[in-house]
């Protein structure tokens, strides 16, 4: 209340038009289970500050988590199934207002943010943020930062997907319009390890509060026994925002007796489902304990599957069977789509989905001297490459401590000026080969209005792409970069300042736009590169094999510059450049909706045929070494589809008996390569009798017996 009176005078209102929101978390699936913040608990603290005169205060409607693929979620509806009457014990009525009706525009210097916060919580005069005690099946802990993610507006959207994780918002929004006050509802505690999946209650009896949310996590989070960077969420704010300095904890900072937390190996295989495509937002509806009778599920596949799973969450700390069939089933999730991911990275990219990615760092820690330092610390670099040879593709490149050093350049047949004009320096990096998302801030324009100054992160493709099959991460870096405007140049250069997923070392460097000649512009890249490998090389020093590693390195190169040198004439040309799709194409609706599972069968059949229309280097192998030709489709057999849609296959040329030796082989080839060409259409066929079918039990279960 003191905090609270001392914000009052800063603004000089009065009591009655100070308004006051609480958000207290909401991410309830069953009302008898301590998974959101207590009721009971949230009218008390309203009916307290009524007391002191404050009569201006609403509750935010807005969940955490997606829970787009249950009944009864919409705007206001929670809050009543689980407990708010809208009038206190001591008859005081209050609002709840829905956190994603009315939502503020992005923030001007991150236009590449989607983050958009919602106007009641930005608006309000003081924002009290009201969390649960509670562990997470994916985080370890959710509490205060966690609790903001409820307050990205696109979050709760169910327009579209949203694409941007759980960190980005709540260090977003921990930025752009914190609560001025936090507390922690462990009054009665959820534990146990299925997390939020399926809370165990246990009697606390403790209050958390700070008027800083990562303090607050910081106290709550040694409570439970958890190191306060075992949460994604909080880590990233932690490292990025950092504890308030000074501060002092009034309180016994020992751990509940008999707590118990959520097993990281647990932790780590759900945090790899959730992050994974089609598969891991569906399967999100199968793991939840939930009240059917007040939110049931709006899919029969997924209540079906969910029938089966969730029970398993219910007995993980009891059952050993039950917790590693759900580790199981989480990894086989993210590697299903894993391999389809693969696939759309090799050899399909228009099918990708192009990622958010605001900034983490904060500009404003940076001086003008730290952009301005940039081409000093490019130049000594930039001379090791001055007299190198070039290869035959113009490209000069070298090592140095680890890192990749490359340069080359392009002549574009177009005059300076109108090149200029069509294509953005400051848009340099986007146009790279292979550029999935980001996002960028201007910090510094000059007398004219262009940015001088700027921050930006970046999204690409593994480099080279085939990494993405021994498990390579997107390649994601943070950078600090300096514009420079002269009469016949433009220039750019960065410098790698973080990497949020570890995936990079250096990525530094510059692009140049020079008048060359009355109707020429030469395009000149320079840069240094040093990227995270995956696991299966870090075993081996690549560096001891040179005749290996060189020609994997001039050709991921060339092939990097060929596609970017491309992008830029499409950009001179008004055409689309980027790979992938915006979110809102994908043609997923609502995560978790009805048919989301047949679509994701026929996404894979899809995979699964791609990925064999590419055998044909395998096929080749397996004729020279046998000295067979695999059979064609016209010579394996007519296939005819008879009155009820079943398709009949011929036998190939030959018959198909095995009769060992060479003979044998040859064809077992030639059955091999029917096989592959067939494949596809089974695959699809499959998907679609598998649709219809469940359809059918759907539409029919309850009614009897199928006809």
């Amino acid at each position: 209340m003191e905090h609270l009176e001392q914000v009052r005078r800063a603004l000089r209102l009065r009591k009655h038009r100070f308004r006051v929101i609480i958000k207290p978390d909401l991410d309830f699936y069953d009302a008898l289970a301590p998974g959101g913040t207590d009721p009971a608990l949230v009218e008390h603290l309203i009916d307290l500050l009524h007391d002191q005169g404050f009569r201006d205060v609403v509750v935010g409607d807005g969940r955490n988590d997606p829970d787009a693929w249950l009944h009864n979620r919409d705007p206001l509806v929670v809050p009543d199934l689980v407990g708010y009457r809208f009038v206190t014990k001591a008859g005081r009525a209050y609002d709840v207002v829905d956190l994603r009706s009315a939502v503020s525009e992005p923030d001007p210097l991150a236009p590449g943010s989607s983050t958009r916060v919602s106007k009641h919580w930005s608006d309000a005069d003081y924002r009290i943020n009201f969390a649960k005690n509670r562990t997470h099946e994916e985080c370890a802990y959710a509490l205060c930062v966690h609790n903001l993610a409820g307050l990205a507006a696109k979050r709760n959207a169910t327009a579209a997907p949203h694409w941007q994780t759980a960190a980005d918002d709540c260090l977003d929004v921990l930025r752009r319009a914190p609560p001025h006050f936090n507390v922690i509802d462990a009054f009665v505690s959820g534990h146990g390890g299925a997390g939020q999946r399926a809370p165990r209650p246990m009697e606390t009896h403790a209050f958390i509060a700070s008027a800083s949310a990562l303090l607050a996590d910081w106290a709550g989070a040694a409570k439970m026994g958890l190191d306060p960077y075992a949460s994604p969420v909080n880590a990233a704010a932690l490292r990025h925002v950092g504890l308030p300095a000074p501060h002092a904890i009034d309180g016994d900072l020992t751990p509940y007796p008999l707590w118990h937390n959520v097993h990281p190996l647990l932790a780590h295989s759900a945090r790899l489902r959730s992050r994974s495509g089609s598969l891991g937002r569906i399967a999100a509806a199968w793991f939840q304990s939930v009240d059917r009778e007040r939110f049931p599920l709006k899919d029969f596949y997924n209540d079906r599957i969910n029938a089966f799973v969730s029970p398993l969450m219910a007995r993980l700390d009891e059952n050993a069977r039950s917790f590693w069939a759900v580790v199981l089933l989480n990894y086989a999730i993210a590697k299903i789509d894993a391999t389809i991911l693969s696939q759309h990275t090799m050899f399909a990219k228009g099918k990708l989905r192009r990622r958010v990615a605001p900034l983490q760092l904060d500009p404003a820690r940076h001086t003008q001297a730290d952009f301005e330092a940039i081409p000093d610390y490019l130049r000594p670099f930039e001379q090791l490459l001055a007299n190198a040879p070039a290869n035959r593709a113009g490209m000069r490149w070298r090592h140095v401590d680890g890192s990749v050093l490359f340069a080359c350049s392009h002549v574009f047949p177009i005059p300076y000026g109108r090149f200029v004009s069509a294509v953005d320096i400051t848009r340099a990096i986007q146009y790279m080969n292979d550029y999935i998302g980001g996002a960028t801030t201007a910090v510094r324009r000059d007398g004219r209005q262009r940015i001088v100054h700027q921050a930006e992160r970046n999204l690409y493709l593994q480099q080279p792409n085939w990494l993405v099959l021994f498990g390579a991460e997107l390649i994601d870096v943070e950078k600090l970069e300096l514009v420079s405007y002269k009469k016949d140049r433009q220039t750019i250069c960065w410098r790698t300042v973080g990497s949020p997923n570890d995936s990079a070392t250096y990525d530094d460097g510059s692009v140049a736009f020079i008048r060359t000649g009355p109707d020429q512009t030469t395009v000149r890249i320079f840069a240094r590169q040093q990227f995270a490998l995956p696991m299966f090389f870090r075993l081996f020093d690549v560096n001891l094999a040179p005749e290996i590693r060189d020609p994997i390195i001039e050709s991921a190169y060339t092939t990097f510059f060929a596609g970017t040198i491309a992008n830029l004439k499409a950009a001179f040309d008004g055409r689309d450049f980027r790979i992938g799709q915006d979110a809102g194409a994908i043609g997923v609706a609502e995560e978790g909706s009805a048919g989301d599972l047949a679509r994701y069968l026929a996404t894979a059949a899809a995979a699964v045929a791609e990925l064999l229309r590419h055998r044909g280097d395998v096929l080749e192998f397996g004729e020279r070494f046998l000295g067979v030709h695999a059979a064609s489709g016209a010579a394996a057999g007519a296939r005819d589809t008879d009155r009820h849609g079943f398709r009949h296959f011929g036998p190939a040329p030959g018959g198909t008996t095995y009769t060992g030796g060479r003979a044998g082989a040859q064809t077992t080839i030639a059955g091999l390569a029917a096989l592959l060409r067939d494949a596809p259409d089974f695959a699809t066929g499959f998907a679609d009798a598998v649709r219809r079918d469940l359809d059918r039990i759907a539409n029919t279960a309850g009614d009897g017996p199928l006809p």
